[in-house]
């Protein structure tokens, strides 16, 4: 759950996490490609890597059937339920705002899906916004049934994979999170399937339409995580994100609430503190974790300040 780095750079964080060499990677790729029954009948012709995702490997391949995304997950990820995020997807794919799950292969650690064609990464304009509140809304419409989140919970977990040193400023900033995620436990609950993970690496711009991808932390929790991390991963201006609120409350009155904007605040407090822990975690993301932590403070401001 977290924000995506540039697309080169991020490849190389994925491969670095398998411990593979450009070469090493698709050759990886290739054999499990080989190996397993969905290629049987027509093994790849040509591939290519994808920049999707940290933490696995996701490469274009085609056959003489068509394109496919062949996604081999790295082993150091633990804690995802894969049948979970294959049925997140497929619900999402009938609905008709996800590229379609075609395999999940346990065993090789492999989901092979649709490749959806000439698109390109979102980019979330004005004009763009209302398409994104109605994708939103029909996600969050989704009977999907998976483990309600417990950002508590979820916030300890994350610390105890951290590499680097805790210094007494951290301390102090997690310790202020956990304020505001009792806070925010202790108002109206909005709980929907949400995606938890909507950065621009994982939205897609193909035939004037957004399709979701990744839905790796898909599952059940409040729809407020979901509007706070578009607007922290896109950085959208205080007049987008209310473009942004109102587009979706029209389609969802029942989200609305007498301390939405209180709510909001601490969502987005709750987000990045995911995402500053999340890359403090990898081996190399202390760069990244700085930035998220900058934004963090800065979130922690906005919530004292209502």
């Amino acid at each position: 759950m977290a924000q995506p780095l540039p697309a080169t750079t991020t490849y190389q964080r994925a491969r670095a996490a398998a411990s593979l060499s450009v070469e090493q990677a698709e050759y990886r790729i290739r054999q499990l490609c080989l190996h397993l029954e969905f290629f049987s009948s027509h093994p790849p012709e040509a591939m290519a890597p994808l920049s999707h995702g940290t933490t696995n490997l996701s490469y274009w391949v085609k056959t003489s059937r068509g394109e496919y995304v062949v996604r081999h997950y790295s082993p150091d990820v633990t804690g995802v339920c894969r049948q979970q995020e294959l049925r997140c997807q497929h619900a999402a794919a009938v609905a008709g705002l996800s590229p379609a799950p075609l395999c999940l292969n346990n065993h090789q650690q492999v989901l092979i899906s649709e490749f959806l064609a000439d698109g390109t990464e979102l980019q979330l304009t004005d004009q763009r916004l209302p398409d994104m509140a109605k994708q939103l809304v029909a996600l969050h419409r989704l009977g999907v049934q998976t483990p309600v989140l417990d950002p508590a919970s979820y916030l300890s977990e994350l610390k105890q994979h951290h590499h680097h040193g805790w210094s007494a400023q951290a301390q102090q900033v997690y310790r202020a999170v956990q304020q505001v995620i009792a806070e925010f436990m202790a108002m109206p609950a909005d709980i929907v399937l949400t995606h938890l993970d909507l950065h621009p690496g994982n939205l897609l711009w193909q035939q004037q339409r957004i399709w979701l991808l990744d839905f790796e932390y898909a599952q059940l929790a409040d729809s407020s995580l979901d509007l706070a991390s578009l607007i922290e991963s896109f950085q959208l201006t205080e007049s987008q994100s209310q473009q942004l609120l109102r587009a979706y409350h029209q389609l969802r009155p029942s989200s609305q609430s007498l301390n939405w904007p209180a709510k909001l605040a601490a969502a987005r407090v709750i987000y990045l503190a995911f995402c500053w822990l999340w890359y403090l975690a990898l081996e190399d993301g202390a760069q990244a974790a700085r930035q998220q932590y900058q934004l963090l403070q800065q979130a922690l401001e906005r919530c004292k300040a209502l």
